[in-house]
Formats: structure tokens, C-alpha cells, sequence
């Protein structure tokens, strides 16, 4: 059942990319204006892969999610600052909070996920003794 999650999740993120790839296809000129506009479409590139590597690296790795979100907050200041001394890259601030964003919106809906499982599983139980 677990399993089952996991491809789920990844069939949406694929999904999602190959809408964006096809977008010019797909989309008319006015629209992609205003969902190309703002936010910048790397800002959400940057949530999107760090939405992506918080949930590798915690479902797959098994790292406990505290340790995941320390942990990658201070990789994604890294790769940031790391950047801007690149010539050819430019480390900016938004992308730092985009990363952490992602990181923290995959940890949000984690704990939803455990705490609505947990609530369902107790009403459940509930429902059986009664």
C-alpha cells in the first residue's frame, strides 16, 4: 500500500514536468504571460526539485524527517552561496526560499498525511467498539 503512494506522487511530478515541457504547445501566447510571469519559472523549479529530494531523501534513504529538514535547508544555502561565486550562475535569495519552501511544504503535508491517517485509524477503532 505504501508503495502504491510513492508512484503515485512520482506519476504526478512526471506529469507535471512533461505539462511544463509542452506548454508552448498546449498553452496560447496570453497565457503563458501570465503563468510564465511571475513567479519565475526557475523559482519554481527550485520548489519543485526540493519538494522532490526532501521526499527521496526521507522515504527512500529513510533519514528521519527532522534530521531530512535540517539537513537540507543547509544544502540548499550551500548550493546558493556556492553559486554565486560560479561565474556562469548567480546564487539568488529567492531561490533560497523557494528550496526551503519546497522542504517545508513536503514536511507540512507529511505530518497532515500521519495526522489524518492516525485520526482515521482512531475513529475506525472507535467505530469497531462501539
Amino acid at each position: 500500500m505504501k508503495a502504491r503512494h510513492h508512484y503515485l506522487f512520482l506519476f504526478t511530478i512526471i506529469s507535471l514536468i512533461t505539462l511544463l515541457l509542452f506548454s508552448d504547445v498546449l498553452l496560447t501566447a496570453e497565457i503563458r504571460k501570465v503563468v510564465f510571469r511571475f513567479p519565475k519559472i526557475d523559482t519554481i523549479g527550485h520548489f519543485v526539485s526540493f519538494f522532490s529530494l526532501t521526499w527521496v531523501v526521507h522515504s527512500i534513504i529513510k533519514l528521519p524527517i527532522k534530521i531530512t529538514l535540517i539537513t537540507l535547508i543547509f544544502y540548499a544555502g550551500l548550493t546558493e552561496l556556492g553559486q554565486a561565486y560560479l561565474g556562469f550562475r548567480t546564487g539568488e535569495f529567492t531561490d533560497f526560499l523557494a528550496d526551503v519552501v519546497g522542504i517545508i511544504s513536503f514536511v507540512g503535508l507529511k505530518y497532515l498525511y500521519q495526522y489524518l491517517r492516525n485520526k482515521y485509524a482512531r475513529s475506525k477503532t472507535n467505530a469497531k467498539i462501539n
